[in-house]
């Protein structure tokens, strides 16, 4: 009866400081009576993932939308304690759904066109898989297609340490969202490298992600004016291959607001000894 209460006063401590975040994190007895989480359920690396990632809070570079503040917490599977020193790493489209590093390519008329690699927006074409943009080449099979960089630009990409809470923060906008696709954020979670020349190097990857937020979140974000698209059909997030197939649910955002900004939160439990199993080319 004393290990039962010892274990619902640990669940009470872990999870109730941070009532807020959404239960990514379920407790499970280990062998020796210690609780541990459940792994975050981990989502594609999609084809635009690029090793640009400067050590920085505020990723905006200047551009338009809905100001967010993203804020994690990120803790280790096994023992469900803080992972200080991991460093996550997030990138996302812009209010009109282009990526830097990818900007010659279309979202849909809100882009530059077909004639810099893009296509019209619509049904992805025959053998595509849903939910990845254009301009991808083909990747060994069971993996998605990557895209080619075609600039050298870095807006909405970055990387923060997680202190010894786990905890870190990003500022940015709420991202827009393109051809098959919802609004969404993609994570990568490094352990074991070292900041060099303000980005993150050696080490490995355990968890590689995706951030949903819910539809009426969405829904109020888009209402502002730098998210307005014409012809293109905005995917919905249970329309979403990649929220739908791969287990989405578990990584929706909880919204909440502190004066005039809105924040997001969001806890990741990862393995810090296992490399993850998404974006392995």
């Amino acid at each position: 009866m004393k290990t039962f209460r010892n274990r619902r006063r640990f669940l009470q401590l872990c999870l109730g400081s941070l009532a807020t975040l959404p239960l990514s994190r379920i407790a499970r007895a280990l062998p020796d009576g210690r609780a541990a989480c459940v792994l975050s359920p981990e989502q594609t690396e999609g084809p635009y993932y690029l090793d640009r990632a400067l050590l920085r809070r505020d990723i905006t570079e200047g551009k338009p939308g809905l100001p967010l503040a993203l804020r994690f917490e990120v803790l280790d599977s096994r023992t469900c304690r803080p992972l200080s020193g991991s460093a996550l790493e997030i990138w996302h489209c812009d209010a009109q759904g282009l990526y830097s590093g990818f900007t010659r390519m279309s979202a849909g008329p809100a882009g530059v066109g077909p004639s810099a690699g893009g296509r019209p927006p619509g049904p992805p074409p025959e053998g595509m898989p849903p939910g990845l943009p254009p301009g991808m080449h083909g990747a060994r099979p069971g993996m998605p297609p990557k895209s080619e960089a075609t600039d050298t630009l870095t807006f909405l990409r970055g990387v923060q340490l997680a202190d010894s809470r786990g905890q870190l923060s990003f500022d940015t906008i709420f991202p827009g969202y393109y051809a098959g696709r919802c609004n969404h954020i993609h994570l990568k979670l490094h352990v074991g490298g070292q900041m060099e020349d303000g980005h993150y190097r050696g080490g490995q990857v355990v968890h590689t992600g995706q951030l949903f937020f819910r539809e009426a979140d969405s829904l109020a974000a888009m209402a502002d004016a730098a998210y307005r698209r014409d012809g293109i059909m905005r995917t919905t997030l249970d329309e979403d291959n990649v929220y739908a197939t791969q287990h989405g649910s578990g990584s929706v955002a909880a919204m909440s607001r502190e004066s005039a900004l809105q924040v997001a939160t969001l806890t990741l439990a990862a393995d810090p000894t296992a490399p993850s199993r998404e974006g392995m080319h």
